[in-house]
């Protein structure tokens, strides 16, 4: 007893129990201060220490350890461990204190003894290049009191990053503090940044004794000075380094068992979590040596070998009851107790014993693991609709959870800060940030739900499947609508316009009406009826087509007009429709003929003259003629006569007859010309079949393939066409008809230069030869240009008249 009384050590009263968690005892707790106390203390003292380890105030970590939560029910929101008893250690930071111990990224303490330069700390990148290097000088101790043996400290530190440069601390050779080598460049120490690197770097000092260097990203090294000339450092590294840590501060892998990796590649195991033997921690000591050309401190080697002593050796100097005692005294903590005897200086001891409790304070905060969000991830809601859900969290240390909304929040939403329910209205579809904060006390984590918003009007439903709009970085979604029949729209906010939809008949005009949906259609067209809804669907209603009998007489045209019909009777007939009689009949296959006369004088008994003048010219060849109106532009004079012949007189063999006896009729002027019903308005074909011009007649045709008769029209099929029948159709119309109708054209076009036309227009270019043989039975065939008329080349006098010569 008196030999630690002579080394300074205060004696304790025996009846203490020891606390190994944070240092104090529980007989001070019970009889110094109150259990509210006791948290303010801890508190403060965690505070003093994170500002001491040189934690910037703005960093999240001090900003928890200020907040913490002291209440009525408990201490401060620590971890569920460590108000058991036990102190967490923290898993990103490792710390070389005293003469000489370690902590490593696991946890496990272990002390080292040997002098000279040693690698504390290498990280390495993804790749396995290093990219950081951390380094320290060891000699011997010298103190004034007498210690029992020689033990080593750390006198210089030296760190190297990659793409940023070199720092050293050094003892101050003045005073207690510290000097600064930034790149071998002495930097005066102050209170506060010394300074600031070009590139994501820069030294903060929160005293003289005490800097800290800060690199982007997390990595941070926290040198203090302690008594005798002695360094302290420690290193707190990011997650991005984790099983990326090399040194004597151990492998950082959550596992102790693999700590003490040597510089070669072999492993020092640890059995059962305890350290190895002191001699194989030696030589792992002793691996980590820096070689000469990898040294950033240049330091001589030393002069004399350490003559360390084992810690069993230190124990079995003293009595049980003065190791015991001194236990006390030093709080439990082994490192303290080997520094006291070793050295014979109960400050050093102490202050061995203060480094380690600032470490195991720090691990109330290093060690903490934040709350974190599990659901809901996905928040479904819909405009101007409250949304009520839970969150639930959990927390790795058991501690508990606290919920709050970060600011801006949005309008109408709060959330129980105890159990997490949220209420929620929104209002619009305009962006809006959701974040929960959730804490247990010493730290907390943000969570951003992703917002699935409706806004679906007029009974629309929500497609929380189908987003529409990405907002927010994809935090808030505006999700589609699937809208009932009558509304559109990205909301349905829109009355569909059903007419562009065509739902009338084709060719029928359509009308929206007010009401959603509803609509109404005009007329259907002529000849065809509604069936049901006016327009919507239209039937051909043909009176003068099949099944219908047909209600006009036989040399009558028949017109249908939906319910309705009328009869006109053909041309050269006379009549109602019903009844049509006349002077001369015009039997099948007959050719109908223009013939322009000037007669001279000019007589009004022209039409009378003309039927005496074919009827002897052309006997059972002529049928009847009759009187038109002559043409617009048509010279004075001029009388203009339709004349019905037999198909086997061609008009060119008329006008040479008529040429003959001009002069005996006093006739000039002749003309005879195949006449153009259909430009003429002559006749009518039944919509939708269209009229063609023949020789000597017209045709009604279907599709332009199919004649009909001049008082029919085209039928058509009065089932319902199915859409794929009449897709199939219409492919099989522009796939085969356009080539089709381009050959036609082609074809028209060589006919019209190989021959000419009458004078009133060209030969019908879709009529194949054997129709017109149809209408021109053998032997005569007016399409072989054997038989076409020319005159002679030479004059021909014929009853004082000159033809002219001309193709017919």
């Amino acid at each position: 007893m008196e030999k630690f009384s002579k080394m300074g050590v205060k004696q304790e009263s025996s009846d203490e129990e020891e606390d190994g968690a944070c240092g104090w005892s529980k007989d001070m707790s019970r009889e110094f201060m109150s259990a509210r106390e006791a948290r303010e203390r801890l508190r403060e003292s965690a505070v003093k220490m994170a500002r001491d380890a040189g934690m910037s105030p703005s960093s999240a970590a001090y900003r928890a350890i200020s907040k913490l939560d002291v209440n009525n029910n408990g201490g401060a929101h620590q971890p569920a461990a460590a108000a058991a008893g036990s102190v967490k250690t923290p898993k990103y930071s490792a710390m070389v204190y005293g003469s000489l111990h370690f902590i490593t990224f696991d946890g496990t303490e272990f002390s080292f003894q040997a002098l000279g330069e040693f690698v504390i700390l290498r990280l390495s990148s993804s790749s396995g290049s290093n990219i950081f290097t951390l380094q320290g000088q060891t000699v011997k101790l010298h103190t004034d009191a007498k210690g029992i043996i020689e033990v080593p400290v750390m006198v210089r530190m030296a760190a190297f990053h990659q793409g940023i440069g070199k720092i050293e601390w050094r003892c101050a050779e003045k005073g207690d503090g510290l000097q600064l080598f930034v790149d071998d460049a002495n930097v005066p120490v102050t209170v506060g940044v010394v300074h600031m690197g070009e590139r994501d770097f820069a030294v903060r000092c929160v005293s003289v004794s005490r800097c800290a260097a800060v690199y982007a990203g997390g990595l941070h090294v926290v040198v203090w000075r302690e008594a005798h000339n002695q360094l302290a450092v420690m290193v707190e590294v990011p997650q991005t380094f984790y099983n990326r840590t090399v040194g004597l501060m151990g492998q950082w892998s959550s596992n102790r068992s693999d700590d003490f990796l040597m510089s070669d590649g072999r492993l020092v195991p640890s059995l059962d979590l305890y350290p190895p033997s002191e001699a194989k921690l030696h030589d792992f000591g002793l691996s980590w040596a820096v070689p000469v050309p990898e040294s950033l401190l240049f330091s001589p080697p030393p002069l004399a070998p350490l003559q360390p002593a084992s810690s069993q050796q230190l124990l079995e100097s003293l009595s049980p009851a003065e190791v015991e005692e001194l236990r006390r005294t030093c709080k439990g903590s082994m490192q303290c107790v080997h520094d006291t005897i070793a050295t014979g200086s109960s400050d050093l001891g102490q202050r061995t014993l203060a480094a380690k409790n600032q470490y195991q304070n720090l691990a109330l905060v290093y060690g903490n693991m934040p709350p974190i969000v599990t659901e809901p991830t996905v928040i479904g809601c819909k405009v101007n609709f409250t949304v009520n859900v839970q969150f639930v969290a959990q927390d790795p240390n058991g501690d508990p959870i606290t919920y709050s909304l970060l600011h801006p929040r949005p309008p109408r939403t709060s959330i129980g800060s105890r159990d997490g329910f949220l209420t929620w209205m929104p209002l619009t579809t305009q962006p809006v940030q959701l974040t929960i904060r959730v804490s247990d006390g010493l730290s907390s984590s943000l969570f951003t739900p992703i917002l699935h918003v409706c806004n679906c009007l007029n009974g629309g439903t929500c497609q929380y499947e189908s987003v529409t709009e990405n907002l927010q970085q994809g935090t808030f979604q505006v999700v589609g609508c699937l809208c009932p029949k009558g509304f559109s729209g990205k909301f349905c906010e829109k009355t569909s316009d059903v007419c562009k939809g065509k739902p009338c008949f084709r060719g029928v005009q359509c009308q929206s009406e007010t009401e959603p949906g509803q609509f109404t259609c005009g007329e259907c067209p002529k000849n065809a009826v509604s069936g049901g809804k006016q327009g919507y669907k239209c039937f051909e209603h043909d009176m003068c087509s099949p099944p219908f009998p047909f209600p006009c007489h036989k040399d009558a045209d028949c017109l249908s007009t939906k319910q309705n019909f009328t009869c006109t009777c053909k041309p050269g007939f006379t009549g109602d429709g019903r009844n049509c009689t006349g002077d001369l009949a015009n039997p099948p296959g007959g050719n109908v003929f223009n013939v322009s006369v000037v007669w001279v004088p000019n007589r009004s008994d022209g039409l009378k003259q003309l039927v005496d003048i074919l009827s002897m010219g052309f006997q059972n060849k002529f049928y009847n003629a009759s009187k038109k109106d002559p043409a617009q532009g048509c010279p004075p004079g001029v009388a203009e006569y339709r004349i019905n012949m037999s198909s086997d007189t061609p008009h060119w063999y008329i006008r040479d007859y008529m040429a003959r006896v001009s002069s005996h009729y006093n006739m000039r002027g002749i003309e005879v010309d195949d006449l153009d019903e259909c430009k003429a308005k002559e006749v009518v074909c039944v919509y939708p079949a269209l009229c063609t011009n023949t020789y000597g007649g017209y045709r009604c045709v279907c599709n332009g393939t199919m004649d009909v008769e001049k008082s029919q029209s085209c039928v058509l099929d009065r089932e319902p066409v199915k859409q794929v029948e009449t897709d199939l159709v219409l492919g099989l119309v522009l796939g085969i008809g356009i080539p089709l109708l381009l050959l036609l054209l082609l074809a028209a076009l060589a006919c019209f230069c190989c021959s000419k036309k009458t004078a009133t227009g060209e030969l019908p270019h879709m009529v194949p030869n054997h129709i017109q043989e149809q209408y021109n039975p053998p032997p005569f065939n007016y399409s072989d240009p054997a038989l076409h008329y020319i005159t002679h080349c030479s004059p021909r006098i014929l009853d004082n008249y000159t033809p002219r010569q001309r193709y017919r």
